[in-house]
């Protein structure tokens, strides 16, 4: 992902800038929308949903912990004309179009615990590749949605939302030296995602257990590689699983990780369907600190052959996004 030449446009919400918000900054561009763009943000805390289609950006903010974009949406919260707001129009960050990289702020979503505010978003990755360095993102329940979306919804009207009615693409995603902060499977999809050199951060949750991934891969897709991560958060001793499959096929591998005690030592959970072990690859490699175990409940641990494979697609991600 070589940079090339493109506009910045600055934004600060004390007026000095070229727009007061990302939201005006990106309407701005609506007639350009292939236009390559940078948008600057810098140091303040910006109340605001950004929603983005456009085909190359970058969004960098000037101090990654003073530069917020934050929003306060429950997917329990009323709908015009409907019931309630739902999982997939609670976003703080909508992130769609080409090609998406956020560098140096932090998104949150602070509706609050989901067993009142429901499902929270802080960020709706759905753009075709997607590239966060130095992102912290914080919520609680669903705090990071990887697109797209499965193809079947197990609720009517459970996938409304921007992307409910449309193809389910592919998308290539990579996490590099992020701060992701949740409780109930606060990183979660179907997109093939990398988290490298990330800090995952499982918080308290009323009842008492967190699921930190909960994938949705298509079958035969790589889903989603952890690999020199630490998980270390404020959940209890043994209350946290490394992921559970929100679809049969899920995919879910963590590599040379640094495990608290927080992690359980199951490891991985089957969603009340013993089904879902015959299908779901979850996979562990190389784990080091008290969380770490020799063997899970089910999925493959200390496999030299499928480490490997996972050492090669990182690899490749790392190469498609010209990060080192």
């Amino acid at each position: 992902m070589t940079d090339i030449q493109r506009k910045t446009l600055v934004v600060d919400e004390g007026g000095t800038g070229d727009y007061r918000t990302l939201t005006d900054a990106v309407a701005a561009c609506a007639d350009t929308p292939n236009e390559p763009v940078r948008f600057y943000l810098k140091h303040g805390i910006y109340e605001e949903r950004p929603f983005i289609e456009l085909a190359d950006y970058i969004i960098e903010g000037e101090y990654r912990n003073a530069t917020v974009l934050t929003a306060s949406v429950g997917g329990r919260d009323p709908w015009p004309g409907e019931s309630k707001t739902g999982t997939f129009r609670s976003e703080t960050l909508f992130l769609g179009g080409g090609r998406a990289v956020v560098r140096n702020l932090t998104v949150q979503n602070n509706a609050g615990d989901g067993a009142k505010a429901g499902q929270a978003l802080a960020v709706y990755a759905d753009a075709s590749r997607v590239l966060m360095e130095d992102v912290n993102l914080y919520g609680n329940q669903d705090t990071l949605f990887t697109a797209p979306l499965p193809l079947k919804e197990r609720e009517e009207h459970g996938f409304r939302g921007p992307r409910e009615n449309t193809p389910r693409l592919d998308t290539v995603q990579y996490y590099k030296n992020c701060t992701i902060r949740g409780n109930i499977d606060f990183i979660f999809g179907g997109a093939n995602a990398v988290f490298d050199r990330c800090r995952i951060e499982p918080w308290h949750h009323a009842t008492g257990t967190c699921y930190i991934t909960a994938p949705s891969t298509p079958a035969g897709k790589p889903g989603y590689l952890f690999v020199n991560c630490t998980v270390q958060g404020s959940a209890a001793p043994g209350s946290v699983y490394l992921g559970r499959p929100w679809r049969a096929d899920a995919a879910c591998y963590w590599l040379d990780c640094v495990l608290s005690d927080e992690v359980c030592t199951d490891g991985w959970d089957n969603w009340r369907d013993p089904e879902n072990e015959k299908t779901a690859r979850f996979g562990e490699y190389g784990s080091t600190g008290p969380g770490s175990a020799a063997q899970r409940a089910f999925g493959s641990v200390d496999n030299d052959t499928e480490a490997n494979a996972q050492r090669e697609m990182l690899a490749r991600v790392r190469a498609e996004f010209g990060v080192e």
